[in-house]
C-alpha cells in the first residue's frame, strides 16, 4: 500500500491552485456554556439495514451561572426523543445539524446535567459505514465501522463535535451473536442472549478524549493477544488472515518501548489494540486504544518483508500521545497531531533500522511535500482559514510538519530537543493544546527562545529555495562561496543558520553563517584547495538548495559522503556527464554502498547515463543482488537500455524474480523498451497472481503508453466495479491520460465519479480536474453542490472545477 492512501483527500498533480478556496473563512473552536464530562452511548447495530440505533447520554458541566441552553452537533439523524435523567421530556429544536436542547431549570456554575437523546442513524454518508458484500465482491466481509476525524463523530452520535472537549466515554453495543465489537478502553462486560441470537459488548473509556477519537468496529473478527509491560496488546482481523496480521502489526511492543522510553511517558491507557477492517476510508485513524487499520496492509510472506505497515503502524502508535492524549485544540494547529505522528515514524525507522534509513524516510517526506507545494499551493502550517479541516490533512501538515520538528531536534540539540518533548507532555497529558504551548515548553526546558523560528517555519508559508555558487582563489587560497535565496511578498526570505564544510587531504573545515539575506558572498581561507565543499552536510534544514560546484568535487561526494542524501544527490549530478571517469565513479560507488536506498538510486542513475558499459554492468548485476529493492533500481535502469540485451533481462526478471515488486518493475521498464511489441507480456502480467494485485495494477497502468483498441479495451474492463480496487485504481490513472485523446474514455471518467467504491470516485473526480476539459464542468458542479454527498467528495470536486476554470 503507498504510502499517498493515508490522505483520503489528497489533491493530486496538476495546476497550482489556492489554499483558502471559495468559501474558506477564518475559523474558531466554538463558545461553551457547559464543559462534557462523559458520553454514554447504549447502541444497536441493525447490520443488513444498515441502521443504528440508541441512547446518548451525555453528562455536563455548567461553566457558570444560569447555563440552560444546550447544542449538540447531530447531522441526519432521526431524533426520537430528548429527556433529563430523571425521565423529564426537555424542550428541543432541531434542523437536520444542530440539536438545541432547552434544561427546565438554569443551572448554577459546576453543576452538572446528564441529558439522554434517544435517535437513529441510517446509513448516512460519514461516520458509520456499513460493509457488506455483493455480487460482484461476494468474499467481502460483514463489518460496521465508524470513522471520526474531523468532525464525523456528529454522524452517529449527538456530541459536540469539537477536538478540546473531553470526556470520558463509555459504549454499550448490542450485535449479532456471532459478531465481536471493539470500543475505547477496557472492556467491561461481554454477554450473550440466546433467544435473540444477539451479544452485547460494553466498554468503558477512563481517561478523558476527544468525541473524533470514539470507535465502534463490529464483525467476525479473530484476535490474536500480546503483551507490554503488562498492558494487552491484541490484533484484530479477518479470520484466517492471523499470519498477515502478525507481520503487519508485529513491531508494535518494540514500538512501544521505544516511544514510552523517548518521551519521557509511559503508554497511558489500559490496552492498545488494532483492527483490520475493509473498505477503510483512510490508511488508519488513531481512536484511543483501539486503533483501525486499513486490511490492505496485511501482507503474505512474499511481500515481506520488502515492504512492512510498520510506518503506518508507528504513526497511529505515536498519535496515542500526540493526537488523544494531548489534543489539538482547535483543528487549525491540527499539525500537534499529525506532524508529531508522521515524525516519530521516521524516528522509530531510525532505531529499528537505523540512521540510513531515517535519512531516506526524511528525504521522501521532503520530495512529497515540496511537490503539494509546487503542483498543488503553498501554504502555512498554522492557518485557520479554510472551508472544512478536513482541506487542512495535507502534505504541508503531516511531511512538511515532520520535517520542521527535525529542524527543530537539529536546531536544540538531542539532549534539549527531547527534554523539551518530555515537559511538552508532562505539561499538557490530558489536555488540549496549541503551538504557542509548544514554544513555551521549549523555552521553559532549555531558555530559548524559538519564536522566530515558529514564525518562519510554522506560521509562514514556504521553505529557504537556495543557490550556491562555489569558486576558488589560487592566489589568495580562498574558497568564495555566493548564496542567493528566492523570496517574494508570500514567502519572504528566511533566517536560517547553516553549516558549511570543506574537504581537504589535510582535513574538515566546519563554519555555520547565518544566511538571511537575498544574496550574501562568504570567503573562507584554506590550507589547500579543497576535494568538496558540502552546503548543510547533515541535511537538516527544510530547503531546496541548488548547487553549483566543480564536476570532480560531486565524483568525491559520490565516494565519501557519509550521509545517504548526499551520495544520492552527487549520483544524479555525476550521471549528467557522460564520461568514462564518471561511469567508474558510479560503478565504484554502487560497488561499496552499504545501504539499500542509495544502491538502487545508484543503479538509476547509472542508466541515466544510457552509457552501454553501465547496460551490461546492470545486467551482470542483476541476478547477483540479493536485496529485491536494489534489484527494483536496476530493473527501473535498464528501462533506458533500448536493445535485446535488455530486453531478455528484464523478461527474465518479469517471469523468475521472486518480488512481486521487482515484476512490477520489469513490465513498466519492458514497455519503456519496446511499447509496440510487449502486449503478449501484458497480458501475461495480468494473470499474475500478487499481493494486493501489484503486478495486475503495474501492468495496467503501462496500457496508458500503448493507446490502441486492445489496451484502451482492457483498461475498460479492469476500470469497472468487480474488479480488484488496486486494479481499478491503476485503470483511471491510465484512462485520465488517454481521455483526451478518446471521447468514450472521458465518458467513462464521468461515469466513474458515481462509482459504489468511494477512492475510485475521489480518483475520477481528480483525473478530470487535471484533464481541465470544460466538458466535466456540469458533471463536477452537480458533485460538488450534493449535499447527500460527504464533504471530502464535495471539496474534491470544487478543487477539480478550480483547475478547469480558476478564479480571476
Amino acid at each position: 500500500m503507498d504510502k499517498t492512501e493515508r490522505y483520503c483527500h489528497y489533491h493530486g498533480s496538476g495546476m497550482q491552485i489556492k489554499f483558502a478556496r471559495p468559501g474558506s473563512k477564518p475559523s474558531y473552536g466554538p463558545d461553551q456554556q457547559f464543559d462534557t464530562q462523559h458520553i454514554f452511548l447504549d447502541l444497536v447495530l441493525h447490520v443488513e439495514k444498515k441502521t443504528l440505533e440508541g441512547k446518548c447520554a451525555i453528562t455536563l458541566k455548567a461553566l457558570f451561572d444560569s447555563s440552560r441552553t444546550l447544542y449538540f452537533d447531530a447531522v441526519q439523524m432521526k431524533i426520537l426523543s430528548v429527556r433529563s435523567e430523571n425521565g423529564e421530556s426537555l424542550s428541543t429544536q432541531y434542523d437536520g445539524k444542530k440539536l438545541t436542547v432547552h434544561l427546565a431549570h438554569p443551572l448554577k456554575e459546576h453543576e452538572t446535567v446528564t441529558v439522554i437523546i434517544a435517535y437513529r442513524v441510517t446509513d448516512p454518508i460519514a461516520g458509520i459505514h456499513f460493509v457488506q458484500p455483493d455480487k460482484f465482491y461476494p468474499d467481502r466481509p460483514v463489518q460496521v465501522w465508524t470513522h471520526g476525524e474531523a468532525e464525523e463523530s456528529r454522524y452517529w452520535f449527538p456530541c459536540l463535535d469539537a477536538p478540546h472537549d473531553k470526556a470520558t466515554t463509555e459504549l454499550r453495543v448490542t450485535v449479532p451473536q456471532d459478531f465481536f465489537a471493539l470500543s475505547n478502553g477496557s472492556l467491561l462486560s461481554a454477554s450473550e442472549n440466546a433467544k435473540t441470537k444477539t451479544k452485547i459488548f460494553h466498554w468503558r473509556q477512563t481517561i478523558p478524549h476527544s468525541p473524533y477519537l470514539v470507535t465502534l468496529v463490529a464483525g467476525r473478527f479473530s484476535e490474536i493477544q500480546e503483551e507490554w509491560e503488562g498492558i494487552p496488546v491484541l490484533y484484530y482481523c479477518q479470520p484466517g488472515r492471523e499470519e498477515e496480521t502478525k507481520r503487519a502489526f508485529g513491531k508494535t511492543p518494540k514500538m512501544l518501548q521505544f516511544f514510552s522510553d523517548k518521551i519521557g511517558l509511559k503508554y497511558p491507557y489500559e490496552k492498545y489494540a488494532q483492527i483490520a477492517v475493509a473498505e477503510f476510508i483512510m490508511g488508519g485513524m488513531e481512536h484511543t486504544t483501539a486503533t483501525t487499520q486499513t486490511d490492505r496492509v496485511l501482507m503474505d510472506e512474499k511481500a515481506y518483508p520488502e515492504i512492512t505497515a510498520d510506518w503506518l503502524v508507528s504513526h497511529e502508535l505515536a498519535h496515542q500521545w500526540f493526537g488523544d492524549l494531548l489534543t489539538c485544540k482547535e483543528w487549525s494547529h491540527a499539525w500537534l497531531n499529525e506532524s508529531f505522528a508522521t515524525y516519530f515514524e521516521a524516528l522509530f525507522a531510525e532505531h529499528d533500522l537505523g540512521k540510513d534509513e531515517f535519512d531516506y524516510e526524511m528525504e521522501d517526506k521532503l520530495k512529497l511535500y515540496l511537490d503539494e507545494d509546487k503542483k498543488v499551493y503553498r501554504r502555512a502550517i498554522v492557518t485557520n482559514i479554510y472551508r472544512k479541516p478536513d482541506d487542512l490533512f495535507d502534505r504541508h501538515l503531516y511531511e512538511k510538519g515532520s520535517l520542521v520538528l527535525h529542524m527543530l531536534r537539529r536546531q536544540l540539540g538531542e539532549d534539549l530537543f527531547w527534554k523539551s518533548i518530555r515537559l511538552y507532555v508532562e505539561n499538557f497529558q490530558e489536555k488540549a493544546v496549541e503551538t504557542s504551548d509548544l514554544i513555551n515548553s521549549i523555552q521553559q526546558a532549555t531558555g530559548r527562545n524559538m519564536r522566530r523560528f515558529f514564525d518562519q517555519f510554522v506560521f509562514a508559508a514556504g521553505h529557504p529555495e537556495y543557490t550556491v555558487h562555489y569558486a576558488w582563489s589560487p592566489s589568495q587560497k580562498t574558497a568564495r562561496l555566493m548564496i542567493a535565496q528566492k523570496g517574494e511578498e508570500k514567502c519572504p526570505l528566511f533566517s536560517v543558520p547553516v553549516e558549511i564544510e570543506f574537504h581537504t587531504s589535510k582535513g574538515t573545515r566546519k563554519f555555520v553563517k547565518q544566511i538571511e539575506e537575498k544574496r550574501a558572498e562568504f570567503r573562507f581561507r584554506l590550507p589547500e584547495e579543497p576535494l568538496d565543499f558540502r552546503f548543510d552536510p547533515n541535511h537538516s534544514i527544510l530547503k531546496t538548495a541548488e548547487i553549483h560546484k566543480p564536476h570532480a568535487m560531486w565524483r568525491h561526494q559520490l565516494l565519501n559522503d557519509p550521509h545517504v542524501v548526499g551520495r544520492i544527490q552527487a549520483a544524479k549530478e555525476v550521471a549528467k556527464i557522460r564520461t568514462e571517469s564518471s561511469l567508474q565513479s558510479l560503478l565504484r560507488a554502487f560497488r561499496k554502498e552499504k545501504f539499500w536506498g542509495s544502491a538502487k538510486e545508484i543503479a538509476v542513475a547509472l542508466g541515466s547515463t544510457e552509457m552501454e558499459e553501465a547496460k551490461t554492468f546492470l545486467i551482470q548485476i542483476l541476478p547477483q543482488t540479493k536485496n529485491p529493492k536494489i534489484r527494483r533500481g536496476v530493473v527501473e535502469a535498464l528501462g533506458k537500455f533500448k536493445d535485446k540485451s535488455a530486453q531478455r533481462a528484464l523478461e527474465n526478471a518479469l517471469f523468475k524474480d521472486a518480488s512481486y515488486f521487482v515484476r512490477s518493475q520489469a513490465i513498466q521498464s519492458l514497455v519503456k523498451i519496446r511499447p509496440q511489441t510487449v502486449m503478449a507480456l501484458i497480458q501475461k502480467a495480468l494473470k499474475m497472481p500478487s499481493w494486493n494485485d501489484t503486478i495486475q495494477s503495474s501492468a495496467i497502468s503501462t496500457l496508458a503508453e500503448i493507446p490502441n483498441p486492445k489496451s484502451l479495451q482492457i483498461l475498460k474492463k479492469y476500470s469497472r466495479y468487480g474488479q480488484p480496487l488496486s486494479s481499478r485504481m491503476s485503470a483511471v490513472q491510465s484512462i485520465s491520460k488517454r481521455a483526451k485523446d478518446f471521447p468514450r474514455l472521458f465518458e467513462d471518467l464521468l461515469l466513474l465519479t458515481q462509482d459504489r467504491q468511494i477512492r475510485v470516485q475521489y480518483a475520477a473526480i481528480s483525473a478530470l480536474g487535471n484533464l481541465k476539459d470544460p466538458r466535466a464542468i456540469p458533471v463536477l458542479e452537480k458533485i460538488s453542490k450534493d449535499k447527500r454527498l460527504p464533504y471530502r467528495t464535495t471539496s474534491l470536486a470544487q478543487d477539480a472545477l478550480l483547475k478547469i476554470a480558476p478564479e480571476k
